[in-house]
């Protein structure tokens, strides 16, 4: 599956330590900007950090994640081990949506056996779909 243009992107999380709220040094940051630049609408979700500087962020997951074409995950908080790919896929409208994790969070063959179009850091490519 070939996708050129990321509409929409949720990155759920800023900080890079998990269940904290210091946004410090978060690589949440660069890579949010990378899509932006590239003219996705990004949202930015956390449980635990209430406001970042020039980032609008929101503690409702299931709101940041409708209608989004892919989320990246960059940190391990407790909330994020039971996202469920149905649920997700649900929110998102998408019947292949792209989920990157960063933190290995989620366990990739049932995204995978769902639907999605997976890619972790430090697992391979587990499912032979190109991104962009």
């Amino acid at each position: 599956m070939q996708r050129n243009n990321i509409i929409n992107a949720a990155i759920p999380d800023r900080p890079f330590l998990n269940d904290s709220d210091d946004a410090r040094n978060t690589p949440a940051e660069p890579y949010r900007d990378l899509l932006i630049d590239a003219g996705a609408e990004v949202k930015v979700h956390d449980p635990h950090v209430l406001q970042y500087p020039d980032v609008e962020i929101s503690q409702d997951l299931d709101a940041v994640l409708d209608g989004v074409d892919a989320v990246v995950i960059f940190a391990g908080h407790r909330q994020y081990y039971s996202l469920e790919p149905k649920v997700l896929q649900e929110l998102s409208g998408q019947a292949h949506p792209v989920i990157v994790d960063g933190r290995n969070v989620v366990e990739p063959d049932a995204f995978i056996d769902a639907g999605f179009v997976y890619k972790g850091i430090g697992r391979g490519d587990k499912n032979g779909h190109e991104i962009f």
